[in-house]
């Protein structure tokens, strides 16, 4: 996990002060969401909760990649250190990383960690280490500043004037950053940023080849969705004209690919008389055959990385250090082996292998544990709490957890089992909301400005 200290900030839009952590150390082994909060600019990005004002904190910290060798340090001119204390500063943060490792991987990069003046700067390296060169910068960059232009324009038929302008740039990458930054306004709320994202969007779509596509072939997903069946696979793959399309079509249809499927695609193949449509048909069983057997390909060697990593969890000294490191790996495909080799072993009789895979197992499940907000814990308690007054019991462990917002979710609980017919769950979620009703603590009233939206976007891509 990412070292974090807690510091009071003052917004300089409103002048609310809050409180919020300040992320040291990011290391992409130990927290692998280091990486892709740093590349969204979401690094010590601190957000008003009065006004919704968002910047970047100019504080320092180091970031480390030890499969790349990578110790780089954001030590911005601002913070206002002298030579002397910035170097004490980035001897302090080096020393901090190497205390987390074990000693044979304590190598040289880490005493001489490079250092950046300006977050960009950094997150160019960042990228650089994986192979992004600066003209794919650049270009990432212009896009970026499109989809700014998009925002700021006021009409439809300014948003159409830079289409026509730019339909050059209007790529698969650009609709990538569109979408990138659709999840983070709605993650952080920005409702009025979100609604204009998804106005471009819609335009977007309908008036570029790209956005064409795009909406082809989520419309062709959605069919398949809707009708799971060979024949429907079959038809769409022969209408298809784009090929990435049908590649995601055979991805997500996968379970359909089989010895009755290739039965219809021949028997189709046979009954057709028109030559250039046979030969387009025999070209995609050649095309499913292949991407089905790379798909297979793929599973297996995912399969083996997952046994490996199996096998290192055993054999180390520290499993803990290693699952934290290796954590984003600890999915449900690593917990699909560990639960079939725990089978094996428990057949085979073999007690000190199974002892040593449960150990693992009980491991996982708390470091998994950890990884859920604590509100989605105290809400499974809940819904697995017996009787009320165990309800009542787990509620009133959890008193300083009864807030405004958890009972917000237990309503939408309540609101989406009603919604799926579940009535007997949301009853029991209907229940739970009542009993926390009244045990929360009373809050003080606490004035604050009124919210204003913010502008803020982020464009990294």
């Amino acid at each position: 996990m990412a070292q974090q200290l807690m510091a009071r900030v003052t917004c300089p839009n409103c002048r609310q002060t809050f409180g919020m952590p300040l992320e040291q150390i990011l290391d992409v082994e130990m927290d692998p969401s280091a990486k892709a909060r740093l590349l969204a600019g979401q690094v010590n990005l601190a957000v008003c909760p009065a006004c919704g004002f968002a910047s970047i904190l100019e504080v320092p910290f180091i970031y480390h990649d030890p499969r790349k060798e990578l110790a780089l340090v954001y030590m911005p001119m601002a913070a206002g250190r002298t030579d002397m204390e910035r170097q004490q500063a980035i001897g302090t943060l080096s020393r901090a990383v190497m205390s987390t490792l074990p000693q044979e991987q304590r190598k040289s990069y880490l005493l001489n960690p490079q250092v950046f003046l300006t977050y960009e700067s950094l997150v160019n390296r960042v990228l650089e280490a994986d192979g992004v060169t600066p003209e794919m910068l650049q270009a990432q960059r212009d896009r970026a500043d499109l989809l700014k232009r998009f925002l700021e324009a006021s009409t439809p038929e300014e948003r159409m004037t830079i289409i026509q302008e730019n339909e050059a740039m209007l790529d698969e990458n650009f609709f990538r950053i569109l979408s990138l930054n659709l999840e983070q306004a709605d993650a952080m709320g920005l409702t009025d940023v979100f609604q204009r994202l998804m106005e471009v969007r819609a335009l977007l779509l309908e008036h570029t080849a790209v956005g064409r596509k795009l909406a082809a072939r989520s419309r062709a997903l959605q069919a398949l969705q809707a009708e799971p069946t060979r024949e429907k696979l079959l038809d769409l793959l022969a209408e298809t004209e784009d090929p990435a399309t049908r590649a995601v079509l055979i991805t997500f249809g996968q379970p359909l690919v089989d010895y009755l499927f290739f039965q219809k695609l021949t028997r189709r193949i046979e009954s057709e008389t028109d030559e250039e449509t046979r030969q387009r048909l025999e070209a995609l069983r050649e095309e499913v055959m292949g991407i089905r057997e790379h798909i297979r390909a793929q599973a297996r060697e995912e399969v083996q990385a997952k046994l490996r990593l199996l096998r290192e969890l055993l054999t180390s000294e520290q499993p803990e250090l290693l699952a934290r490191r290796r954590l984003v790996e600890l999915d449900d495909l690593f917990l699909n082996v560990l639960a079939s080799e725990m089978e094996s072993a428990q057949q085979a009789g073999d007690r000190e292998t199974l002892s040593r895979l449960q150990e693992v197992w009980q491991l996982v499940m708390r470091l998994l544990q950890e990884q859920v907000p604590p509100e989605l814990l105290l809400l499974t308690q809940l819904m697995e709490s017996p009787d009320e007054e165990a309800m009542r019991q787990v509620l009133e462990a959890n008193s300083p957890m009864l807030t405004d917002s958890f009972l917000a979710l237990l309503e939408r609980v309540v609101q989406d089992m009603q919604a799926r017919g579940e009535e007997e769950v949301a009853q029991k979620a209907a229940r739970a909301l009542e009993l926390a009703r009244t045990m929360k603590p009373a809050q003080p009233e606490e004035k604050r400005p009124p919210q204003r939206p913010s502008g803020l976007v982020m464009v990294r891509g």
